[in-house]
């Protein structure tokens, strides 16, 4: 599997099945049927870009221009005869989360809808309506009608999803030509489509806010399917007022690229013919181009990883493959870890020598578990706001890593005390006035949690550090105050005049707004300044 970019984690002979991750750079790789297809390339057993037949269908889905204020974009597609058991109906729906996932933004960027064709009556009608105006039996619900404004504060996926149509003043909704509802896009289906293992047909329904990332969606699910042993149909979308498409649309996407360019990306001199080669394995298509040294290249449409002619050179190595590039080492690029590195490695050695256990956090974060729950006045001027943020949990960058390791505590209470954890890892801040931008910033922080944590052993923890590294008389804690610890249990920590850190027992408040029970007690230092 490492031949097309894929980590091989577990092997069972006995049921006959392998396990793998796979990169969600590659979400055509999202099902078994993806992964085949593009080991037929590099086993050689079906070269270049598949073909997949589209048959020219009938239904038409219109979209009414009320969807714009909400959700503006929806792609269609029907998929026939297709042979479900129970096995792959839940494979299918698993396809479809996985592609939440990658490409979707977990639905914010595309929702999917997969929906029991024979159920319901075409013509259909994408439109937008008051929250309050509309009720339909959703899927996985009680079984009782309820209108939209009640699935987002009752039904599990309304509250999971109710985030991305916040503020809106309209929702988005597909209606049969009976008015029946296929489906409340990007929370739930009505029930009256579900997919079951005696489905024949399935229409498919694709909204969002991006129409390349709903189209790429599309295309993936259907010629996954197709590969199944179904049948594509086509859907003429009409945009009323504005245009006509029809989906899905399977047409490769031309690119050139520079044969010299690869060539010195790769160090190799391949020729034209041993490209061309190499990007059939890969499922691509290519042939020399009438432009001198240049080669056109065809990508299928279910891929949506080619973005820069690298791209296309990474495609080469892999069909070339990487084991065969000769290893070379050029003179002069012989590296060497950055100080900062080696330093933040010292400093890891010696924490795991006091006993502390290293964690890894992710340096986006909140705004709420920076400030609200550690006590501290907000400060938006602090902070590196996300433009669209994925949820709220990441809507900005971390100033200080303590915040996340009082969380990594809380999801850890009810392990074995005492809990003595450490991360070395970049903060964000923002530059003084007088500059502009940000920069990243090295911290370590470590908190100990049990019944007897104190000021003392955190204290005692830092003179070990200091000590350690050959600075114990260089460094010195000066009373301070610091709402997130008690006060008179905290200091500011300085090293040669400069405050480089802080310590304390943390505030019972900030514990309460944590759930923790048993105490904290908490240091951070910005390394870069100790170096």
């Amino acid at each position: 599997m490492q031949w097309i970019g894929l980590d091989l984690e577990d092997i069972n002979r006995e049921e006959q099945t392998i396990k793998i991750e796979y990169n969600p750079n590659r979400p055509d790789f999202s099902s078994p049927e993806g992964i085949a297809r593009a080991l037929q390339g590099y086993y050689e057993v079906k070269l270049g870009v598949p073909t997949f037949d589209i048959q020219l269908g009938e239904v038409v889905l219109n979209v009414d221009p009320s969807v714009k204020k909400v959700r503006p974009y929806i792609v269609c597609g029907i998929i026939r005869n297709i042979d479900l058991d129970e096995e792959e109906v839940a494979t299918l729906m698993n396809i479809q989360e996985h592609l939440h996932w990658a490409v979707g933004r977990d639905r914010k960027k595309v929702a999917i809808g997969v929906h029991d064709l024979d159920k319901v009556k075409p013509p259909y009608r994408y439109t937008a309506v008051k929250p309050d105006s509309v009720s339909f039996t959703p899927l996985h619900g009680d079984g009782y009608p309820m209108n939209l404004e009640e699935i987002l504060l009752l039904h599990d996926k309304g509250i999971e999803y109710a985030h991305i149509l916040e503020g809106k003043e309209v929702y988005p909704i597909i209606f049969d030509d009976n008015n029946e509802v296929l489906s409340f896009p990007p929370v739930i289906n009505g029930v009256l489509t579900t997919v079951t293992d005696e489905t024949k047909n399935l229409f498919l329904d694709l909204t969002g806010t991006d129409f390349n990332a709903v189209n790429l969606a599309l295309n993936i699910l259907s010629t996954t399917l197709s590969d199944m042993g179904a049948k594509i149909e086509s859907v003429t979308v009409n945009y009323e007022g504005e245009k006509e498409i029809v989906t899905p649309n399977l047409d490769s996407t031309k690119w050139q690229v520079e044969i010299d360019f690869i060539n010195s990306y790769l160090g190799l001199k391949l020729t034209p013919s041993d490209m061309i080669k190499c990007f059939q394995k890969v499922r691509i298509d290519a042939k020399e181009s009438k432009r001198k040294g240049f080669l056109d290249i065809y990508i299928p449409a279910f891929r949506g990883d080619i973005m820069h002619p690298v791209d296309l050179t990474e495609e080469v190595a892999i069909g070339y493959g990487y084991f065969n590039i000769p290893k070379t080492i050029r003179e002069g690029c012989i590296g060497e870890y950055h100080p900062v590195q080696v330093f933040s490695d010292k400093i890891r050695t010696i924490m795991i020598g006091a006993g502390y256990l290293e964690v890894i956090n992710f340096i986006l974060s909140s705004s709420e578990k920076q400030y609200t729950l550690m006590s501290q006045k907000f400060n938006e001027s602090k902070l590196i706001q996300i433009a669209n943020p994925v949820s709220k949990e990441y809507n900005t960058t971390r100033t200080t890593i303590l915040p996340n390791l009082m969380d990594t505590i809380r999801f850890n209470r009810s392990e074995e005390k005492p809990i003595r954890i450490f991360e070395v890892g970049d903060v964000v801040v923002l530059a003084p006035k007088e500059e502009t931008g940000a920069k990243r910033e090295i911290h370590l922080s470590a908190v100990s949690y049990h019944e007897d944590a104190d000021f003392t052993e955190i204290r005692s923890t830092l003179d070990f550090i200091m000590t350690a590294l050959g600075l114990y008389n260089e460094f010195e804690v000066k009373v301070g105050s610091n709402l997130s610890y008690i006060n008179g249990r905290y200091g500011d920590i300085y090293f040669k005049g400069t405050k480089i850190g802080e310590i304390g027992e943390i505030n019972p408040e900030v514990l309460l707004n944590f759930k923790l029970e048993f105490p904290v007690a908490a240091l951070e230092l910005n390394l870069e300044k100790v170096l």
